[in-house]
C-alpha cells in the first residue's frame, strides 16, 4: 500500500472519529437539557391538533368524493325556456271531481276516492303527467290530519281513467283506521312532470246518509 493511500486512510479514520465524537456530544447535550413540563404539554397539544387536522382533511376528502359520485349519478331535469313553455299546454290549476268522497276500497277497506283532473290556462281538462300528494284533515279532531298518501308519476299514470264519462285521475286512499267524521277536508298537491310547477286545491267531502 502506498504512503498516499495510508495517509488518506488515516485522515478518513480521524474524520470519522471526530464525527462520532460530535454526535456523541450532541446526544449528551440533548440528554443533559431536559424539556420543561410546559414544552412537553405544548408539544402534546400541537400533536393532537395536527392529528385532528389530518382527520378533518380525510373527512373532507371523503365527503367531496361522495358528493362528486352523487352529482355524477343524479340525472338533471331539463327545463324549457319560459318563451317555449308559454307555447305549450301546461297545468295552471286542478279540479276535484264531484264523485270524490268516502268509499269502500278493495277488500272492504275504508278509504277515500279522489277524482281530480289538471286544467290548462283556459280551464280545459288536460291529461298531464305528474305526482300527487293527498292529505285528509278532520278539523274537528285534536289530530286534524287523518291520512297522507303519495303517488309517483308512474303510480298516478296507472290511475288515469279516460274512457266513458270519466276523464281524470282516480286515486284510492285507504284509511289506516275507520273514522266517524261526517266530513273531511282534502288537500291535493300536484307536481307537473313537464314544468315541475306545483299546484294545490282543497275541498270538503261529506259522508252520505
Amino acid at each position: 500500500m502506498s504512503r498516499f493511500a495510508t495517509l488518506s486512510t488515516f485522515i478518513a479514520r480521524r474524520v470519522i472519529g471526530m464525527c462520532v465524537g460530535c454526535v456523541g456530544l450532541v446526544i449528551l447535550s440533548g440528554c443533559a437539557t431536559k424539556p420543561s413540563a410546559a414544552n412537553i404539554e405544548l408539544r402534546i397539544q400541537n400533536q393532537a391538533l395536527s392529528d385532528q387536522i389530518q382527520q378533518l382533511n380525510q373527512k373532507v376528502a371523503t365527503l367531496e368524493g361522495t358528493l362528486a359520485t352523487m352529482n355524477a349519478s343524479t340525472p338533471t331535469v331539463p327545463v324549457l325556456p319560459a318563451e317555449r313553455m308559454n307555447e305549450l299546454f301546461t297545468v295552471h290549476s286542478l279540479k276535484i271531481g264531484r264523485l270524490s268522497g268516502f268509499a269502500d276500497l278493495p277488500e272492504n277497506k275504508p278509504g277515500i276516492k279522489v277524482y281530480v283532473v289538471p286544467l290548462d290556462a283556459s280551464g280545459d281538462e288536460l291529461k298531464a303527467a305528474g305526482a300527487f300528494i293527498i292529505e285528509a284533515f278532520d278539523l274537528s279532531a285534536p289530530d286534524t290530519r287523518v291520512g297522507k298518501w303519495s303517488f309517483t308519476v308512474d303510480q298516478a299514470r296507472a290511475s288515469w281513467l279516460g274512457s266513458g264519462l270519466l276523464y281524470e285521475y282516480v286515486l284510492q286512499c285507504p284509511l289506516a283506521n275507520p273514522i266517524s267524521a261526517k266530513e273531511l277536508t282534502l288537500k291535493i298537491t300536484f307536481t307537473e312532470a313537464l314544468t315541475q310547477r306545483v299546484h294545490t286545491v282543497q275541498q270538503v267531502i261529506r259522508r252520505e246518509g
